[in-house]
């Protein structure tokens, strides 16, 4: 696969206010689920040295030095030790790669977790959710570094519409997964059944605490939940012990992981602007361009009559920028005119709760609101296309 720059940003509000935005290499990779994410690599020959590295006491006195520090259960048993075990012997590389990614996620997750005054652990959830892709997608059609669905996404503020993609926000997708974890833990008063509900939603652990009559223990309340949910928590607490004590175990961060630095600014743009004409006007790559401002969906920065929209140039670009801004909309306008250029109409969701009457069904519903039956069992994790009388459905339509 191609190897690309993905780029970490965060779009300023001031015009003139400087970022330092560093740069990893990363291989192209949008599809992504927390268990299949790694390559599995070639175990050592030197058993002897590996039995020494998952000396299994170590591991257990380790962890249960981390459980006494934090709120959350952190506790140790075969199904953890596995996870553990995985995590070092056959994703070692990719530790190593993690490692250097956390150098620049983890300070910006533990500033947002501490002012939402959250257990700082959390801030290993999206090792296990995106491999710390913030362009990870799911097969389900989750996003980001913190993985939103589309629905839980649009339910906790993130904007998502015809030009706009803000799973990809560093910033703002970290600040949703706070204000989710923390109505999780309100809900459930638990930790494991909060982070269960981060993965299976919240409608699915309290099915499993209904079927399994009433336990409110993870570990008892496994057999009930999905499979993929069952192994969630032991993939959690695995992750937080190795990305903690990966040296312990001769794993450090991956020197060949490059970082690079860009000074960038933003700026605002007056009219809608194609990414491929301002990077030719302005002589800066596209494909860099492009990666400094992830969050426009089809590399189209909108512009509307109550809103104007920020884009992140390399600094030394800016002030030619704002020299020639007029020429600029100008020299824009004719390649437009000459390529045709069409900008789609500018569409936010609006989210409606449908209830269902008699006579309906799903086709009829799906006809109405101009969307598909599967849409619909997306929304509202359906598993059939059975519906009753009374239900109350989600329902997400464009408006403009």
């Amino acid at each position: 696969m191609r190897v690309t720059f993905l780029i970490l940003f965060f779009l300023t509000t001031a015009l003139f206010s400087q970022t330092e935005t560093k740069i990893p290499t990363w291989k192209e990779d949008n599809v992504l689920l927390y268990d299949t994410m790694f390559q599995k690599e070639i175990l050592t020959k030197n058993t002897a040295r590996q039995g020494f590295l998952l000396d299994e006491e170590n591991i257990e006195r380790r962890l249960s030095q981390l459980n006494k520090l934090t709120p959350m259960n952190l506790v140790y048993n075969t199904s953890v030790l596995q996870n553990i075990k995985f995590y070092l012997l056959q994703r070692k590389e990719q530790v190593g790669k993690l490692l250097a990614l956390s150098e620049y996620y983890y300070p910006i997750f533990e500033e947002y977790l501490d002012k939402n005054n959250l257990p700082l652990e959390l801030k290993h959830l999206p090792v296990i959710e995106s491999s710390l892709n913030p362009n990870a997608r799911s097969y389900a059609g989750a996003v980001g570094l913190w993985q939103f669905m589309y629905p839980t996404a649009k339910e906790y503020g993130l904007r998502i519409n015809s030009y706009l993609d803000e799973r990809k926000d560093i910033y703002k997708s970290t600040q949703a997964a706070c204000d989710y974890l923390i109505k999780a833990y309100k809900v459930f008063n638990d930790w494991d059944l909060a982070l269960s509900s981060y993965n299976a939603g919240r409608g699915n652990i309290t099915k499993a605490i209904r079927r399994s009559g009433g336990k409110l223990n993870y570990w008892e309340l496994r057999p009930f939940l999905p499979k993929q949910t069952s192994n969630y928590i032991p993939a959690f607490i695995a992750a937080v012990y190795v990305m903690t004590f990966a040296e312990e175990h001769g794993i450090y961060p991956d020197t060949n992981y490059l970082f690079k630095s860009h000074q960038i600014d933003s700026v605002y743009l007056q009219r809608p602007m194609k990414i491929a004409h301002l990077s030719k006007l302005l002589s800066i790559d596209s494909i860099l361009l492009a990666e400094l401002n992830p969050v426009y969906r089809n590399k189209l920065v909108p512009s509307l009559d109550t809103e104007r929209f920020s884009i992140a140039l390399p600094e030394n670009k800016v002030g030619l920028f704002i020299m020639n801004e007029e020429s600029i909309y100008k020299q824009a306008e004719e390649m437009e005119r000459e390529e045709q250029t069409k900008y789609p109409e500018f569409t936010d969701i609006e989210k409606i709760r449908y209830r269902v009457k008699s006579g309906d069904y799903l086709g009829k519903i799906a006809k109405k609101y101009k969307c598909t039956i599967k849409d619909i069992m997306l929304w509202n994790d359906l598993k059939s296309h059975s519906i009753k009388v009374g239900q109350r459905l989600n329902i997400y339509k464009n408006v403009n």
